[in-house]
Formats: C-alpha cells, sequence, structure tokens
C-alpha cells in the first residue's frame, strides 16, 4: 500500500537526485580513462623501488571511487590496491573509460546532430548494408536522445556495480548513496506516523464527543431534575436513573480506554488482548494464534490495532458472515517478525487506499512493515501485515 504525501514536505527530489548521480557516474568513468594508464604506470614505477607516485595515484583513484561512485572500502587504499590487483583494476578502468567515451560520444552526436537538423527541417538518414532509413529530425531526437542518454546513465550505473563487485571481493564494501532510498522511505514513514497519530487523536475525540460527553451531559440533567424534584418518590427514581447511567458511564469510559489502548495488552499479551476483540465482535470470529517468542510491546500493539480495526470494518462494511484472524511468528526477509492475517467470506471490494486502511498501513510502516489488502469484488477479503519484531 502507498503512503499519502503531505503537501510541502521536505523529501528529497527524486529526478533531480538520480540526475546528478547520473552525471557524476558518468565523468567518473570518463576519469578512469585517464587514471587507469595513470595507475598501470605508477605500478610499474614501484616495481623500481619509487612507492611515492604509486601512492599519490591510489590516492586519486579512491577520491574518484567515493567522489564518482559514493564507493567506500573498508580497509585504506594500500591494502586493496597491490601486488597484482593493481594491473587487473587499471586495465578495467581504462576499459570502462574507453566505452564511456564511446557511448558519450555518440550520445551527443545523435542529440547535437538531430538538433541541428531539427533548426534547418531536415531529415536524418541512416545507412545500413541492408538499407537506409530516413526520418525528421524531431522524429529523431524525440525518440533516439533520450534513449542515448538514458544508455549512458545505464551504462555508468552498470560500471558503478562493477566495481562495487570487484572490490567486495577484496574487502568490505558501502555505497554512500544506496542510503538515499532508505533515507526517504523513512522520512515518508516519520510523515505517516504524524498522520496516524492525528488520525487516533481524531477518533479519540470523536469517541469522547459523540459518547462519553453526551452521556455526561444526560446525567447532569437527571441529577438536576432529581434535585428540583419536590416528590420525594419521583426524587427517588430519578435517583435511580442517575445512578444507572453513572454505571453505563463508567462501562463506556472503560471501553474508550480500551480501544485506546487495552491493558491485556501489558498484562497477558497479544494473544489475551486478541481474545478479547474475538469475544465482543457481533459475528464470529475464528482465532489462530502461534506465537514462537516474546514480542515488543510497539509490536504487539501495531498487530493488535491492525486486527481490531481489520475485525470492525468487516462488521461495518463486508457483510460477511464469519472472521478468521491468524497470527503467528515467522521470518520475515531474514529478520524474526510477526505474520497477521485477518480474512473474511464478505462482498470484497475494500479500497486499500481508503482512509481506515491507510491509517493501519502507516502504523505498520512506522514498524518498517508491510500491509497488503486482497479484495476483489465479490471477496473474499484478506488483509496481510507482516511486521519486524527485531
Amino acid at each position: 500500500m502507498s503512503l499519502p504525501s503531505r503537501p510541502g514536505a521536505a523529501v528529497p527530489r527524486g529526478p533531480l537526485r538520480l540526475l546528478r548521480r547520473a552525471v557524476r557516474q558518468v565523468l567518473g568513468t570518463l576519469g578512469g580513462l585517464v587514471l587507469g594508464p595513470l595507475l598501470l604506470l605508477a605500478w610499474l614505477v614501484s616495481l623500481l623501488r619509487r612507492q611515492g607516485l604509486l601512492d599519490r595515484v591510489r590516492d586519486l583513484e579512491m577520491r574518484r571511487l567515493r567522489r564518482s561512485y559514493q564507493l567506500r572500502p573498508e580497509q585504506p587504499e594500500d591494502h586493496v590496491l597491490v601486488g597484482a590487483r593493481i594491473p587487473l583494476w587499471a586495465l578495467l578502468m581504462t576499459l570502462a573509460g574507453w566505452l564511456m567515451l564511446e557511448v558519450l560520444m555518440l550520445a551527443i552526436a545523435v542529440v547535437l546532430g538531430s538538433l541541428a537538423q531539427s533548426l534547418s527541417g531536415s531529415f536524418v538518414t541512416l545507412s545500413f548494408d541492408l538499407w537506409v532509413l530516413s526520418r525528421p529530425a524531431p522524429l529523431v531526437m524525440l525518440v533516439l536522445g533520450p534513449g542515448s542518454l538514458l544508455v549512458t546513465a545505464l551504462y555508468a550505473e552498470g560500471v558503478a556495480w562493477l566495481l562495487a563487485a570487484v572490490l567486495g571481493r577484496w574487502t568490505a564494501v558501502a555505497r554512500a548513496d544506496a542510503l538515499e532510498p532508505r533515507l526517504h522511505q523513512l522520512l515518508v514513514t516519520r510523515r505517516g506516523v504524524v498522520l496516524a497519530i492525528d488520525d487516533e487523536r481524531r477518533r479519540i475525540e470523536r469517541d469522547l464527543h459523540d459518547g462519553v460527553q453526551q452521556n455526561v451531559v444526560s446525567l447532569s440533567v437527571t441529577l438536576a431534575r432529581a434535585r428540583r424534584s419536590q416528590d420525594p418518590e419521583r426524587a427517588a427514581a430519578l435517583l435511580a436513573q442517575a445512578h444507572a447511567q453513572s454505571q453505563e458511564l463508567i462501562e463506556e469510559v472503560r471501553q474508550v480506554a480500551w480501544r485506546v489502548y487495552p491493558t491485556a495488552l501489558d498484562e497477558h499479551g497479544l494473544a489475551s488482548a486478541l481474545d478479547g476483540i474475538a469475544a465482543t465482535s457481533p459475528l464470529p470470529v475464528r482465532l489462530e494464534t502461534a506465537i514462537g517468542h516474546e514480542l515488543p510491546p510497539a509490536v504487539e500493539s501495531a498487530a493488535y490495532f491492525v486486527a481490531r480495526e481489520a475485525v470492525t470494518n468487516v462488521v461495518k462494511h463486508a457483510a460477511a458472515s464469519e472472521v478468521e484472524v491468524e497470527v503467528r511468528t515467522a521470518p520475515l526477509h531474514g529478520r524474526r517478525g510477526v505474520r497477521l492475517v485477518v480474512r473474511d467470506d464478505g462482498i470484497g471490494g475494500a479500497d486499500p487506499e481508503g482512509g481506515g486502511l491507510q491509517g493501519l498501513a502507516r502504523r505498520v510502516a512506522a514498524l518498517d512493515g508491510t500491509l497488503e489488502v486482497d479484495s476483489p469484488a465479490g471477496g473474499p477479503t484478506a488483509i496481510t501485515a507482516e511486521i519486524p519484531s527485531d
């Protein structure tokens, strides 16, 4: 499920970031055409016991890797580029730089050539041994121009991947810009947490206003009538009515508090809290739990609220005859976690982008989890939440 964005939020500009990354890597790959032969020469000179030139060239090469590809080897350069690795690395750099120069020259020729001929209104002719193709220059620029630039960027990305793979065989390598998509996800998740908190506050305020407040006003009116009554029997009846209303008010406050956070989670754990959902649901709820390890409170809370809101949605909208809630601990992409599935036999058609389900998605995403909704028209509906627990 996607998380909604908020206008004006400070999130990285994806296309601009990718453009800067592509330009940086293209220029870095071209730099290998210079540093490759220079590194090979410095290595040959070092065989004559002259180490200074090799140290300086290796330092330049590591700067190129950091600035152009955001590659940061764990070990220093004099432990990575040593011995027979140096000529291998130099040849790899030179070959990659030469191919980049050829690709870039073709891209520039296509873009500038088709642009110049577009201004003069002439055609672009592509001549092959089997046929000759002639097309309007604007069309060639529109089709081949972006395509050639994209190929250039993809080639530079491939070079970065290849260099990281080769370095990874010699030492551990971190790529700084690989963290950017994760940072973007964290920013979106943080915004989702704020929205989830706002939604929760509005729901609590609505419960207090529509339920508790109305009953408090009714209780106050009943007590005022009892005070004004001159008939002892009438006053006693009103006081009895007020007492009954106070008991209902206490229960309603307890229900509101339970909806905010059930004490059963802290006292007895997730399975007991889910039993409470099954016991109070107007529809039959089949509950299956298999929790193999202790879950953090935040994970238990998120799983509980997903189950509760999903069951509530089934009762309100699905026209179902029963609900099945299954929760079990399971490995999630190499991490320990909990998987919660809520199924019903209703009419389906649940909108994953609706406010209620989006609120659940934000709550789960705040814990680095995922929420999926499978609800074809005609049913059945299955809501699956996977939440890491470590």
